[in-house]
């Protein structure tokens, strides 16, 4: 696992649950009730774009058939058997990091360095 710092942009704009690319993995960053929250983009249902949905009594709501995930441990409703994943999200003095697991090509080039 390794922490990103996230662009500050990120944490400027308005839209409350934003699409970004770190590290070559595709994260929503969703700002719900003063907290930050990151979870996987896509819905395990549909594959739907999360970054279209929208956020209710801490649920991510999926903007194709509103299948939804708790923002805390990311399980679904009852009965959607299915979950996205959460990341761990830190604010330090410098900014918000995001943990992300490394990929094998990551790994494989700091091996050869």
């Amino acid at each position: 696992m390794k922490w990103h710092r996230l662009p500050s942009s990120a944490l400027s704009e308005k839209a409350p649950i934003k699409l970004l690319k770190i590290a070559g993995r595709k994260v929503c960053l969703i700002s719900n009730e003063g907290k930050w929250h990151a979870t996987s983009a896509r819905c395990p249902h549909a594959g739907a774009n999360l970054a279209g949905g929208w956020c209710e009594n801490g649920q991510l709501f999926c903007p194709y058939h509103r299948h939804h995930f708790d923002l805390l441990d990311g399980k679904g409703a009852p009965g959607q058997n299915n979950s996205i994943i959460i990341y761990l999200i830190e604010e330090r003095e410098d900014g918000l990091y995001i943990q992300l697991p490394e990929t094998l090509m990551s790994k494989w080039l700091a091996f050869l360095t």
